[in-house]
């Protein structure tokens, strides 16, 4: 039989020899080897006729090879089970790991070295009736209703010819005709276009500060690259010039004079029944009041929201820092090293530290998902799928679209992932808030827009720094489940050489 001894290897490695036996290997690569020929059909020989001899010189090695594999697998799986290990990442050949030599002509016995990296055992500290946190209650501010209101009013408005002074939001449609370059007088023959811009789309800043000191019927002169932001050449002849296909080899200047035909802009629309039917839904709303304190409850909603992910922010912190977890370092960089073929062991070192914090945090959430029995099941993950979709369409999204998008998305295993944690990160937050005490904090929305921003610049900038991946961090069974089998064979692959 094949057998595995562990030797710790202190800061929670170890090393696992693992031997397999001639007698425990023998008779399988034998029956490989008959396999083989039976279905060999070379040259010579008649199909299955093939000697054993020429069989083990041509394919021998190889199907020692495989042989060997699948029983260093079944075995390290098997052990990994049965001694119930938690490790991190996947197991590594020992660093003096000896080569193999699959010598068909003098079968040997095999021995494998790997070092696994493990799990610390702890309890969750941090996480009582005795702790205490703050959560912002953001204040909204009467201005941000009046602004949501103008901005809904505009949205369902329509467009309305204007006389008076222009302004940033209005469109523009311009008669232009081409100017000399020497005098800036019209050029005989000259190009001429009719156009439509939005001032504040105006690309140069100067050029749109004196449109907006103009009316209807004034006229100013213009260069026409600079008449739309980020405009090229080809968009600049197609769009504002409107060459034709026939008149591409037509040559035209920059300069224009350009005279203001037109000035449209969006009228709000008036605040009744119809308005707030379109918006809000039918039914939703019948006064201006009504239609206030909705978007008001909107508002705190975002609000809270946000509040809720600087609060969850706050107890990952906490935990974080009231248990501090021991890891197997030099084996995590080792794994990251094997994992990553374009990352260098500087780049490793450099991110470890970042790395690290999201490990010892997986480790936590994983632990209090276990003790609270948090579950995430396929119809939650697929509902949560037709939520996002909801969501995308604003709630008015048609059913079918809505189930037939959240299938695909079904398919899609990073998609699936990214789902499960997201549910289980909301599972996790309630858990925690029903132990710990909540206490609401008043703030400004302006004083909290400032702490949103700065809380964003730092998780980005943690973003940033964590490039290397996280590894796969669950019980020994979960992790033969997933991906035992191809890590396994690159494992033995790597000491064959």
């Amino acid at each position: 039989m094949s057998k595995v001894v562990r030797e710790d290897n202190g800061n929670l490695s170890a090393i696992l020899t693992l031997t397999i036996e001639k007698r425990d290997y023998e008779a399988k690569y034998k029956q490989a080897l008959n396999a083989q020929r039976k279905k060999a059909h070379l040259r010579g020989f008649r199909k299955g006729k093939t000697p054993l001899a020429y069989i083990r010189k041509m394919y021998g090695q190889a199907i020692l090879a495989d042989v060997i594999n699948d029983m260093l697998q079944n075995e390290l799986t098997t052990y990994l089970q049965d001694e119930k290990l938690s490790i991190l990442g996947q197991p590594l050949p020992a660093e003096d790991q000896e080569p193999l030599d699959f010598d068909v002509l003098q079968l040997n016995d095999f021995v494998f070295r790997f070092e696994i990296g493990l799990a610390p055992e702890f309890e969750v500290e941090g996480m009582s009736e005795d702790s205490s946190f703050e959560r912002y209650a953001v204040q909204v501010d009467p201005e941000m209703v009046d602004k949501d209101m103008d901005q809904a009013r505009k949205r369902l408005g329509e467009r309305a010819e204007v006389e008076n002074d222009i302004e940033a939001n209005d469109m523009l449609t311009i008669d232009a005709e081409e100017l000399t370059e020497a005098d800036g007088e019209l050029k005989e023959n000259g190009w001429a276009t009719t156009f439509d811009v939005l001032v504040d789309r105006i690309g140069n800043e100067e050029l749109k500060n004196n449109v907006l000191t103009l009316k209807s019927g004034d006229s100013f002169a213009f260069n026409v690259m600079d008449i739309e932001k980020e405009s090229t050449e080809e968009y600049v002849r197609k769009y504002i010039l409107k060459v034709e296909e026939a008149d591409s080899e037509v040559e035209i200047g920059n300069d224009f004079r350009g005279t203001i035909k037109a000035v449209t802009r969006v009228m709000p629309a008036e605040l009744n029944q119809e308005f707030f039917d379109k918006y809000f839904g039918e039914g939703k709303v019948s006064s201006e009041e009504e239609a206030r304190n909705l978007i008001e409850e909107e508002i705190v909603k975002y609000y809270d929201r946000q509040s809720e992910s600087l609060l969850f922010r706050d107890f990952q912190d906490t935990l974080l820092e009231k248990n501090p977890l021991e890891l197997p370092d030099a084996f995590l960089k080792r794994w990251l090293e094997a994992s990553n073929e374009n990352t260098t062991a500087e780049q490793i070192e450099q991110e470890y530290d970042n790395f690290a914090k999201n490990l010892q945090w997986s480790l936590l959430r994983n632990k209090i998902a276990r003790k609270a029995e948090i579950t995430i099941s396929d119809d939650e993950i697929f509902e949560g799928f037709k939520d996002r979709v909801r969501n995308y369409f604003q709630g008015y999204g048609d059913e079918l679209v809505i189930l037939n998008t959240a299938n695909r998305l079904m398919e899609d295993e990073g998609q699936v992932d990214q789902m499960y944690q997201e549910l289980m990160g909301d599972k996790l937050f309630e858990y925690i808030r029903g132990i710990v005490k909540v206490d609401d904090n008043k703030i400004e929305s302006k004083a909290f827009d400032d702490i949103i921003a700065k809380a964003r610049e730092e998780a980005m900038a943690r973003q940033n720094a964590a490039a290397a991946a996280a590894p796969a961090i669950d019980t020994a069974e979960e992790t033969v489940d997933a991906d035992s089998e191809e890590t396994e064979q690159e494992v033995t692959e790597d000491v064959e050489q």
